[in-house]
């Protein structure tokens, strides 16, 4: 199925891009999330005529990923965890903690952009965090023990 982005995937493309994805993952995701939709050709000539604004919001996008990096790099976040001897957490800390620990300090991030294992030692974990094409922020966790 042919897609008109109209906003940036990541992985996939930019705003304003045509692409070719499978069905499920344009009807599934991209679709209902309101990041693409069906390319006909009356759209594909209507694009051409919104190409300015389209690259418009697209560097938009870009230069928040690039303040965004900015803050979260100034940030360091510490979770307290139960740990055993030799500094063993009891489970881990998962994409999902981290993404709650970025929102309650005014930062949304999609638990999906977090690019790490899980955390499962107490100490300092570099952590990236990929915000857009070519933007990538890594950010310091500190786990402590509880």
């Amino acid at each position: 199925m042919r897609v008109i982005l109209l906003d940036n995937v990541i992985g996939l493309g930019r705003a304003g891009d045509i692409k070719a994805v499978k069905d499920g993952y344009a009807r599934n995701y991209l679709i209902p999330k309101k990041f693409a939709e069906i390319a006909t050709k009356g759209k594909e000539t209507h694009l051409k005529l919104l190409a300015a604004s389209l690259a418009q919001k697209a560097k938009k996008f870009y230069e928040d990923a690039l303040t965004l990096q900015e803050a979260l790099e100034k940030e360091e976040i510490e979770i307290k965890a139960k740990a055993g001897e030799e500094g063993k957490l009891f489970g881990s800390i998962t994409n999902t903690d981290i993404a709650t620990l970025l929102k309650e300090k005014g930062f949304d991030v999609d638990k999906k952009k977090i690019l790490s294992d899980h955390l499962k030692t107490l100490g300092e974990h570099p952590v990236k965090i990929r915000l857009d094409e070519g933007v990538t922020a890594t950010i310091k966790i500190k786990v402590i023990e509880e």
